[in-house]
């Protein structure tokens, strides 16, 4: 860094972030941070009393900052623009589903998540009566599951915007970025927080979105069949949530980071 004198240096977070942070602050460089969840790790927490600006993904972490000062700034978080634009035939031709029924697509966030698998397989036989389920296992997880109205993928790439736009319902973690998406592509969809995770961000992240009347949170995997039925047969709260979390979304997020480290 001392080489070659950045004009600004953007941080993401995490502790591998610090030294590179404070790098940056040796040598008087500005530093820009953007900070994906509800609640700041301690890397972020001290970066962020270094940087020129803070962007930030929800708004509960610009309570008891100045202003005025324009330091904090309220940017939600950057998601794919293509998400919205899928073709749902290609949906059906990956799945092998047809529209006739409403398709679940579940998610236990970029590792996978044991307890939504378990979850999936101890309730299909109560799922399947209602919907096709598009299932996110993980990184070498699967289940046991056969059955036509079962399709599973380790991850999904660029197979997501045809599968987003044949989805109904999503079920998952609440995951920064899982969360912006769900606001950008406006699907209905049940949390399932991680209770674990640090700082407790997902039940943070989970509880704004509960809030703004964008999700409905569940603590235990053994409501789901039964709030999922439901959601389903409630075409009114399915148009409250999408409007909530089209209030949500940001899809300039991008953008605006792009404009605000352009200044420097």
């Amino acid at each position: 860094m001392a080489r070659f004198r950045p004009d600004v240096v953007f941080v993401k977070g995490g502790f591998v972030s610090l030294p590179v942070a404070l790098a940056a602050f040796v040598l008087r460089r500005p530093i820009v941070l953007h900070e994906s969840d509800s609640v700041m790790g301690l890397a972020n927490r001290v970066t962020s009393r270094l940087a020129a600006k803070v962007c930030v993904a929800f708004p509960a972490l610009l309570k008891g900052k100045d202003k005025q000062s324009g330091k904090f700034i309220f940017t939600g978080n950057p998601v794919r623009a293509n998400l919205t634009g899928g073709d749902p035939q290609e949906g059906y031709r990956l799945t092998g589903f047809h529209p006739n029924r409403p398709i679940l697509l579940v998610w236990g966030g970029s590792q996978g998540a044991r307890e939504i698998n378990e979850m999936v397989e101890r309730h299909f036989h109560l799922l399947k009566r209602r919907f096709q389920i598009v299932h996110v296992t993980g990184a070498g997880k699967k289940t046991n599951i056969e059955d036509l109205s079962y399709r599973a993928f380790e991850y999904l790439e660029e197979e997501l915007p045809p599968i987003y736009a044949i989805t109904a319902y999503v079920v998952g973690r609440a995951g920064a970025n899982s969360l912006y998406e769900l606001a950008l592509t406006r699907k209905p969809n049940i949390l399932l927080p991680l209770q674990s995770s640090a700082h407790n961000h997902q039940v943070l992240n989970a509880r704004f979105f509960e809030e703004a009347g964008a999700s409905l949170v569940l603590s235990s995997p053994d409501k789901l069949p039964e709030i999922l039925f439901a959601l389903d047969e409630n075409k009114a709260l399915q148009g409250q949530m999408e409007a909530a979390l089209g209030k949500i979304a940001r899809p300039g997020a991008a953008l605006m980071i792009a404009d605000i480290l352009l200044q420097f």
